[in-house]
This record gives C-alpha cells, structure tokens and sequence, in this order.
C-alpha cells in the first residue's frame, strides 16, 4: 500500500511539474495581454465612437474590434474599457496566481495540507463569484444589445445559455475538486493525530 501511495505521488509530481510549466507562460500572458490593452486603449485615437456603440461591438462582433476602433473613441468609451480590462484581468491573474501556488505545493509532494487547501479555496471563491458577475453582466449587454438591434437576439441569447451552462459546469466540477481537497485534508490530519 506504501509502495502504491508512493507511486501516485510521483505521478502527481510529475503531472504537476508540467502544469508549472503551463501557469507561469500563463501568468506571464496575463500580465502582458494587460499592458497591450492598456496601451492599445490609450493609443486609440479620440473619435466619435460612443459607449453605447461600444458595448454593443463587444457583444455583438469582439472578433474585429480592432478594425471597429480605428476610427476613435471618445473618452467615456475609453473610460469604460479600461474599468473592464481591469475588472476583466484582476481576478484572472489572482486566480491563476492561487492556482499555481497549489499545483506548487502538489508538485511538492503536499497535496492534502492547509497551505494546498487554502490556495484552492482562494482561487475558487473568485472564480465562483467572478462567474456568477460575469453570467449577470454578460446577460444585462445582451438585453442591451437587444433593445438596440432587432436582428439576431435569439443567436446571442443562445450564445450566452450555451455559456452559461458550460459556466456552471464548470462551477460544479470545480466544488467537487475543492470538497475532495478538503476531505483528504482532513483525512490527513487526523491520520497525523492518530501516529
């Protein structure tokens, strides 16, 4: 039973090392796809593209946002996309950050501790509550969205069931991963008070 216990670990080391691998260029991505909107938003020169044109570009058409503001922005819609770079980005490095601590500490051979269990429960509790604002913001552009044009509503109301859903799924398999950590941590220390 050692023996196979031992086995697993490895594994999981080993799978955890590759995941290192895969979250620092991540982090990294994160940080630097922050800096080019940041810049590319400043840089945009000041025009007569609106706020409301705006969100309605985000949700109907993101694909060619770019060529959408070539013409200029004004300053309110420039406002708006730098609260929602920032909004958008915060909770995506914290949560990336926590998640790499944890696969950290996997790959460390700590896979049911405190310091493991506290990163998950970090980085899933921004994620359920970023998820949850995303859904609801997501859903209020798309009746905004709505009110404005009358052709393909039904597509984008579509479009966000189909991601709300995959949200939500998302959310579960996620609870379940979190309950299993803290099951085995409890399981491990009371292991641990038992020797």
């Amino acid at each position: 039973m050692n023996l196979e216990r031992n086995k697993r670990i490895a594994a999981f080391r080993k799978i955890s090392g590759y995941l290192l691998w895969l979250f620092t260029p991540l982090l990294t991505l994160a940080y630097l796809g922050g800096i080019a909107g940041l810049l590319a938003l400043i840089s945009v020169d000041s025009g007569n593209i609106d706020l409301q044109q705006s969100i309605i570009k985000l949700i109907d058409d993101p694909n060619q946002l770019g060529e959408f503001f070539k013409p200029g922005i004004t300053l309110t819609a420039r406002i708006f996309l730098l609260i929602f770079l920032g909004l958008f980005l915060a909770p995506l490095i914290y949560i990336l950050t926590h998640v790499q601590n944890l696969v950290q500490c996997f790959h460390s051979g700590d896979v049911f501790n405190a310091r493991a269990l506290n990163h998950a429960r970090k980085a899933y509790r921004v994620n359920f509550y970023f998820s949850w604002i995303a859904i609801l913001v997501h859903f209020l552009a798309i009746c905004f969205v709505a009110s404005q044009l009358d052709n393909g509503n039904g597509e984008r109301f579509l479009n966000w069931c189909y991601l709300s859903g995959i949200t939500l799924i998302d959310l579960g398999f996620y609870s379940l991963i979190l309950w299993a950590l803290e099951i085995g941590t409890d399981l491990n220390e009371e292991a641990e008070l038992t020797i």
